[in-house]
């Protein structure tokens, strides 16, 4: 099998309990419907931010993410390729002639103001997926979109192509919520994009640099300088996704875990922020060449995975996709999800991002 190439960064570990109140779920308010009918939240991590103008501001994130600890408990080698591997089983490979199969998750009450649901249909309608358009001054033709080739060259030599990242390093899942732990935070995640990718030949950079923590506002500043080292060691990649992990909590408390299953065995859902220069004052001139690809991964994963997408966020942000034609921000389930869910979540999205990346190579 042909390298992946890592980055590693700090591999101290916090261990973050997660306390969650013994109450069932309340009825939703009016409000609060609405709301989670939006479907997504940004990636500073509650949905109550949908109310608030978007932006790259850490400080709003910080003043409404739960912040990691700062005091380590142990430390350990860094080795989470192999620590997410064995955090979940490989699923079956999706082709034409083994579909697979996909089954959506009825609404469930888990307890301690938790609902696990599918949100993939919410959003607008357009051919085969789903789309939520926050911007004022631009629309979103789908069928348009796709007829328009994304800029990228792509080669299947084991060249790096793709690099992965991470603006909020130590967001983790069920019962740890954040920690520094590569094994239990969004770093397993990524492992489990790269393994995908790295098997159809597509070289991987995945660069585990913790960028919010012990500091979280200026988490972009620093994820931004993180691209810039690689994308100068590295010139020929041509895709940058930095992997985050969303929450979904209402005023009320509830807190949503999008689930899908594929293949009998759950994965978290997933959604793609596609950002938009919309009044032309973000200096950020190439948002329709990231949307290129950003809707045909969209497209992709609704014919190999149905369901598995949450609405693709078209929105007024920038998020550091200024940077290349292929920058984008992925968000794997939330930290309700488990990490098994969003491992898996991880090897299907990037068995979608390994046939999309394909296809621009023939």
């Amino acid at each position: 099998m042909r390298k992946i190439w890592k980055t590693a960064g700090a591999s101290l570990v916090l261990a973050a309990a997660c306390a969650a109140a013994a109450m069932r779920l309340p009825a939703l308010s009016a409000s609060e419907g609405a709301l989670f009918a939006a479907g997504f939240a940004l990636p500073n991590g509650t949905v109550h931010a949908l109310l608030q103008p978007a932006g790259e501001d850490d400080t709003r994130a910080q003043q409404s993410a739960a912040a990691p600890s700062q005091a380590p408990a142990s430390s350990q080698t860094a080795s989470s390729e192999a620590a997410a591997s064995a955090a979940s089983s490989t699923p079956p490979a999706a082709s034409s002639s083994t579909p697979a199969v996909t089954q959506r998750v009825a609404d469930t009450d888990l307890g301690n103001q938790i609902l696990e649901t599918d949100i993939s249909e919410n959003g607008t309608r357009q051919g085969d997926i789903y789309v939520s358009n926050k911007n004022t001054y631009h629309s979103l033709d789908v069928a348009q979109v796709l007829s328009e080739t994304p800029p990228l060259d792509i080669r299947l030599d084991g060249t790096p192509m793709v690099l992965l990242y991470h603006t909020h390093t130590t967001e983790a899942y069920a019962g740890v919520t954040r920690t520094r732990d590569p094994s239990q935070n969004v770093v397993a995640v990524g492992d489990a994009v790269a393994k995908s990718l790295e098997a159809a030949g597509i070289g991987v950079i995945h660069d585990t640099t913790i960028h919010d923590d012990p500091v979280f506002s200026g988490s972009y500043t620093r994820s931004a300088q993180t691209m810039e080292k690689n994308l100068k060691q590295y010139p020929t990649i041509q895709v940058t996704l930095d992997i985050h992990r969303d929450t979904m909590t209402t005023s009320s408390g509830t807190r949503y875990k999008p689930t899908v299953i594929v293949n009998g065995k759950k994965a978290c859902q997933i959604m793609i922020i596609s950002g938009c220069d919309d009044d032309g004052t973000l200096g950020f001139p190439n948002w329709e060449e990231n949307l290129r690809l950003a809707v045909r991964l969209q497209q992709g994963a609704a014919e190999l995975f149905p369901n598995l997408m949450r609405p693709l966020n078209f929105s007024p942000n920038r998020y550091n996709e200024q940077m290349t034609p292929g920058s984008l921000l992925v968000e794997f389930g939330t930290e309700v999800n488990t990490l098994d869910e969003a491992v898996y979540g991880g090897e299907l999205f990037g068995q979608v991002l390994a046939q999309e990346l394909k296809k621009l190579a023939q």
